[in-house]
């Protein structure tokens, strides 16, 4: 730290911005792109509440085309213009600028004498006296990662939230079912909690409560008692029955006819046999493709059997929202159920696909976009790409035992690279021929 009496004590942190000043920039932004990400990220770039609107305040008041190549945005304002921009005093303002320098946002020039009391704006040919904010050039990259996590934070709360939504739906629903009025006002409570919080560890907490909430609101109900509605219906069963009449003799079938009965018979079908009734209606259901559950007849896996340490193998997110090591599967579940909240998939679509492709089925198509966003490649809208995931499985065209299949080999061939090569010893030849010794 350079410390110099009625001068500006200069930091490491704003020797390193002045240094970087003389290297290019990796990127230049325009002036609306960076006020949009600075103006999303108002608690994620570790300033204070007054840093944070200075640079907002100098970034607008910068001209549009100082942010082009080859130019340098450069704010010039005495102390006054500042303060009435912002409203701080000359303390604030001085501890924000401090604040802004030691951050690596802007550099401060200085007077020539190196005092910061006046500013003036330098005619051409001198020292231009301000703050420079091309050191908002060189934060780019770590603005646009600040950008993703935000956008993941952001959709997780969105996600926990609705989760918790849908959880007090059936809670109220099993209270008022139980007369257990306790448990619908926490679950009450809870939910205007969730609203007040942006924090995802407390969210998760109210999430699990809401969890307990139902299940011990669920063991309370009583069955319904159908001894009396069932004694009922027998009797009335009793009372219009049928009388016995005899049998019809094996080779008469019953017939069924296009027409009715009071009319006269132009076609007469016998009905089939029991076995080949069976059959037939065996067909006539594996025609029918109008379920698009759990009960489907071909599953997205297509007969893909991966063990819990596969899935945690391939998708290393999985292993810090997983309770255990050794997850089963609806613990994997519940943690895919959370991951997608983490990678941009709303409640809604997670709702959606477990009703179509199923729980498990929906919580391996999550692995497959996680592991995939780890490895590179880019999925700019997760809740449309998952949707459409969906769309291709309610068609019976998706097929997740392939991405598996990939993602295996994939992990195979980094577990052989990260494999140290095998050492070779010098060998030499004994006297005895054909015998080595190492």
């Amino acid at each position: 730290m350079l410390r110099r009496r009625g001068k500006r004590t200069l930091t490491p942190a704003m020797l390193e911005a002045r240094e970087e000043l003389m290297q290019s920039p990796p990127d230049c932004p325009d002036k609306y792109a960076l006020l949009n990400v600075l103006r999303a990220l108002p608690r994620t770039l570790g300033l204070t509440r007054n840093a944070y609107l200075l640079l907002l305040r100098m970034v607008e008041k910068t001209p549009v085309e100082s942010w082009e190549m080859l130019k340098t945005p450069f704010i010039y304002a005495h102390n006054s213009t500042l303060m009435s921009w912002t409203g701080l005093s000359l303390t604030a303002l001085r501890r924000a600028v401090r604040d802004l320098a030691d951050a690596k946002m802007l550099v401060p020039c200085d007077g020539r004498n190196g005092q910061r009391g006046k500013r003036w704006q330098g005619a051409e040919g001198e020292i231009q006296v301000g703050f420079n904010l091309s050191s908002l050039r060189y934060r780019w990259p770590v603005l646009l990662e600040k950008l993703e996590e935000e956008k993941r934070r952001r959709s997780q709360i969105v996600f926990l939230r609705d989760a918790i939504a849908d959880l007090n739906e059936m809670v109220r629903r099993a209270a008022d079912a139980s007369g257990d009025q306790t448990i619908a006002m926490e679950a009450a409570r809870i939910m205007r909690l969730r609203r007040g919080t942006e924090q995802t560890d407390t969210l998760t907490g109210y999430y699990d409560a809401m969890k307990m909430l139902l299940s011990e609101v669920q063991t309370q109900v009583k069955p319904v008692d159908k001894s009396a509605e069932n004694t009922i219906l027998l009797a009335q069963n009793d009372i219009n029955c049928t009388p016995e009449t005899a049998p019809m003799d094996a080779n008469s079938g019953t017939h069924y006819t296009e027409r009715k009965n009071n009319q006269t018979l132009d076609a007469v079908i016998v009905a089939p046999k029991r076995r080949d009734r069976i059959e037939t209606m065996r067909r006539a259901g594996q025609a029918d493709q109008s379920d698009m559950g759990e009960g489907r007849e071909r599953s997205a896996l297509r007969g893909f059997k991966g063990t819990a340490m596969f899935y945690l193998s391939v998708c290393p997110d999985l292993r810090d929202l997983c309770p255990t090591s050794t997850p089963s599967q609806a613990e994997l579940v519940n943690a895919a159920e959370q991951l997608s909240g983490q990678i941009g998939i709303s409640y809604q679509s997670w709702r959606v696909g477990c009703a179509i492709l199923g729980q498990f089925e929906s919580a391996v198509a999550v692995i497959v976009m996680a592991a995939r966003r780890d490895h590179g490649e880019t999925i700019r809208q997760p809740d449309a790409y998952f949707r459409s995931l969906i769309n291709r499985g309610a068609r019976n065209t998706l097929f997740l035992d392939r991405s598996l299949y990939a993602l295996r080999d994939h992990h195979a061939v980094e577990r052989v690279d990260m494999q140290p090569p095998p050492s070779r010893m010098p060998r030499f030849r004994s006297k005895k021929r054909g015998e080595m010794h190492a």
